[in-house]
């Protein structure tokens, strides 16, 4: 009786950590799937995307990005709803893949982000930004993108979709948005736009993954 009640432990045990690692590869792919053919709140469409099940993002937090950023990787700051995010994280996904990236560290740090405006030439707070997504923006410095609509370039801000690739505690690049001849990001990519995007995520992660003789790798 007492060898079942072990075997039944340790077969529960398994069932938990297999479910476990299964929801884990699933959700970033559930996640963002479950808005394909949605209506927006202004009645526009989202766009249809598939993400690959076997995708290397791994949700994350403010200490491990930090961490990041004082070490090696990349880092993925994006939401769902985000149109622009959803054109440009198949094509980030297909280039990490096709490179063997293991590991892409994703944050949605949408509601951390302070609102500011420009009122009688003062920038004025309407909403103040948490504390951890001021540091981001100072260990970003000007690797973060200019607050627009404000007059004063030393105000930064995360636009979405951001893909930031450190090396050795340095920010070697920085992919914001997809790219410029994009004016609506509810049409989707053309291929040669597709094209043109994964190049850059490409030359980013080449210059990741390359040894210097002076680096550790």
């Amino acid at each position: 009786m007492k060898k079942k009640i072990v075997i039944l432990f340790f077969l529960t045990i398994l069932i938990v950590i297999f479910g476990l690692m299964f929801f884990k590869e699933n959700k970033f792919k559930k996640e963002y799937e479950s808005l394909n053919g949605e209506k927006t709140s202004n009645g526009k469409k989202y766009m249809k995307i598939t993400i690959p099940k076997d995708n290397p993002v791994v949700y994350s937090n403010y200490e491990e990005i930090f961490k990041v950023l004082d070490g090696t990787g990349i880092i993925y700051f994006g939401f769902p709803q985000c149109p622009w995010c959803r054109n440009a994280v198949p094509v980030l996904l297909e280039s990490a893949i096709e490179n063997g990236v293991d590991k892409i560290y994703y944050l949605n740090n949408l509601e951390d982000r302070d609102i500011l405006s420009l009122k009688d030439g003062k920038v004025v707070t309407e909403k103040e930004a948490k504390e951890d997504y001021k540091k981001l923006l100072k260990k970003l410095g000007d690797n973060a993108s200019i607050y627009e609509g404000l007059e004063d370039e030393s105000i930064k801000r995360i636009y979405y979709p951001a893909v930031v690739f450190v090396k050795n505690g340095k920010i070697i690049d920085n992919v914001t948005g997809t790219v410029d001849s994009q004016e609506d990001p509810y049409v989707p990519l053309t291929n040669s736009q597709k094209k043109e995007l994964k190049e850059k995520y490409n030359e980013a992660i080449s210059e990741l993954l390359v040894c210097d003789v002076k680096e550790k790798c």
